[in-house]
């Protein structure tokens, strides 16, 4: 009798409540119109609607789909008035008779609104002078849109900060809209506070760095008037070392000098040693790995030290990096590095120790020189063979002392993605061997690129690079195979693999040269906030001659890379295919790596 009971129990509740595999959802699709004059509204209201980012999620009725469509109504509304189009209208018509329904979304901007006037004023209502405010980010004239109006606030206080005022702070903003003359008028009342000049400066948090590093980085000078734009220079040039987690630097009032304020460095260490490993594969030159250790603050003064292997189908070698920062100046690093290296690309098998010893220095933040000496000592063996009649070329035995010198100048605003700026380069080194062959002979290189960003929140960016690389004063046949100049691989001309770009002998191998050229031009188009597609195209040679032989036939090709933005920067991978084909060339060179190519 039990179980009858429960059996019925079951069946009368399956029969009273709807099951959730019967629930017929009221699939849609939403169209705005009305916008179409102006392609900002336009895509703004795109993208705030919930009409719109919620297709893919219907709502169970008709009336939860209305219940949307009502809320969206005023959503859009705010987005139109922050845009300037203060009377703008909304309404909607929902057609179910189509599968699957459909939802339109009728926009009347009505006009545009611009603003009348710009009023700064201070506590005590008098207008305020505020210097520096030239460019503010609103102006009369302007149209009457939201953003601008916070974003000039920001900057009436950050010019305050840089003119000797570190409490400045905004009592209130004012924002009328005349309907009748479709303007908008703003007022901003700030109080600007006392004029007050740098000074003590008090260090907490650290835990094992030597606070002079820190006080090295600081750029103003005690007694100066105080200006927000060093403090915050400071704080950037505090992260950037990477030996911070945070950094926070607030200025305090000093009851015992009401004329200065005392500054407050507030910095958290990250943690000093790392363990890394790596994987990276191109067509030519197969996969490598790579692993390193590093200290970036040995001693307690920042010294930084890094040890790293690398193994792969063309390699195999170890290196060891350090810099010691503000060596007998502040911005002046001390360079050591050493490496000991079995290389094998397609056009030599080298076996070489090097080290170097050298002299870095930063003239602010965009600009860095660095000289030093550097000494080589290889055995190598060339793969091409400019003799046929021979088995093979003879074995370099040779020592060098070379004095690199280099200037960069990075005005860009990330340094493994770019989306704006331009970056330059020259290196020189002087070298004479020691052994060997008597040689005395130049490098030099001189690169630039180049970075604009198109369309709405740089979804798109279109980037350039050209790099001329010479070699002067020793002809090319006693030269060693590994100090010759190469084109064609993943840094270089991405059709043609490692070393190729150029020609070749008999058996395919390349003999090097004394100058290259290498053009880069691609487009890195983003189609979600992880994930975009860069074609490209790459082309250029190297030359026997000291200088790039610009009436020959270049070699060419094109591509389409793939790149995933992580928090750590890209991960590339470009397919890239040669429209000058040889019979050593691949059909598709294949690279996978972190960063962007150039």
């Amino acid at each position: 009798m039990g179980v009858r009971r429960f059996f019925l129990t079951v069946a009368l509740i399956a029969v009273l409540v709807p099951s959730a595999a019967v629930r017929a959802d009221m699939d849609y699709r939403a169209e705005i119109t009305g916008a179409e004059e102006d392609s900002d509204l336009a895509a703004l209201l795109d993208k705030v609607s919930e009409l719109k980012s919620l297709e893919d999620k219907p709502p169970a009725s008709e009336e939860a789909l209305r219940r949307r469509a009502d809320r969206d109504l005023g959503r859009l509304a705010d987005a139109a008035h922050s845009l300037g189009y203060w009377d703008a209208q909304f309404s909607y018509d929902l057609n179910t008779e189509t599968e699957p329904a459909k939802v339109t979304v009728k926009v009347e901007p009505g006009a545009l609104y611009h603003v009348a006037s710009v009023d700064v004023q201070g506590p005590d209502h008098n207008p305020l002078v505020v210097p520096n405010t030239d460019k503010l980010p609103l102006k009369p004239g302007d149209p009457a849109r939201t953003a601008p109006v916070v974003a000039a606030e920001t900057a009436l206080l950050a010019a305050l900060g840089n003119s000797g005022h570190p409490f400045a702070k905004a009592e209130d903003r004012r924002v009328e809209i005349d309907r009748a003359a479709h303007t908008m008028e703003v007022t901003y009342t700030l109080d600007p506070g006392p004029v007050r000049r740098f000074g003590p400066v008090a260090i907490e948090g650290l835990e094992r760095l030597n606070p002079e590093y820190v006080e090295g980085r600081v750029r103003w000078q005690r007694g100066e008037i105080y200006d927000e734009a060093k403090v915050e220079e400071t704080r950037r040039a505090l992260i950037a070392s990477g030996l911070f987690s945070t950094v926070r630097i607030t200025p305090v009032a000093d009851p015992d000098n009401p004329e200065d304020v005392r500054m407050t460095i507030d910095a958290t260490e990250r943690l000093h040693r790392s363990l890394g490993v790596g994987l990276a594969y191109n067509t030519s030159q197969g996969p490598a790995a790579r692993a390193f250790w590093e200290n970036r603050n040995l001693f307690g003064n920042a010294e930084y030290l890094r040890i790293s292997a690398e193994g792969g189908q063309q390699i195999a070698g170890f290196r060891a990096n350090f810099r010691r920062p503000d060596f007998l100046a502040v911005d002046q690093d001390l360079l050591a590095s050493a490496e000991v290296v079995n290389d094998i690309p397609v056009a030599y098998h080298s076996r070489r120790g090097v080290a170097l010893v050298g002299i870095e220095r930063r003239f602010g933040p965009q600009l860095t020189a660095g000289i030093g000496v550097q000494g080589t000592k290889a055995n190598v063996t060339p793969e091409a063979n400019p003799n046929p009649m021979t088995a093979s070329a003879p074995t370099q035995h040779y020592s060098l002392i070379g004095v690199p010198a280099y200037l960069k100048l990075d005005e860009t605003d990330n340094l493994l993605n770019p989306t704006r700026g331009y970056r330059a380069q020259l290196s020189v080194m002087p070298a004479h061997t020691v052994s060997g062959p008597n040689l005395s002979f130049v490098s030099n290189l001189v690169a630039g690129s180049t970075y604009w960003s198109v369309g709405p929140e740089q979804r798109a960016i279109l980037a350039g690079k050209l790099a001329v690389a010479s070699l002067d004063g020793a002809p090319l046949a006693p030269l060693p195979a590994d100090q010759r100049i190469y084109a064609g691989g993943g840094g270089s001309i991405r059709p043609y693999g490692y070393q190729l770009a150029g020609p070749l002998d008999t058996g395919n191998k390349p003999f090097g040269g004394r100058s290259s050229l290498v053009l880069n031009l691609e487009a890195r188009v983003r189609i979600t906030e992880n994930i975009g597609i860069v074609p490209f195209i790459d082309g250029g040679s190297y030359y026997e001659s000291p200088a790039p032989q610009l009436g020959r036939t270049l070699l060419y090709g094109a591509g389409l890379g793939f790149r995933y933005y992580t928090a750590f920067g890209p991960l590339r991978l470009d397919l890239a295919t040669p429209l000058h084909k040889r019979s050593a060339d691949s059909p598709i060179q294949i690279y996978i790596s972190l960063g962007q190519a150039f």
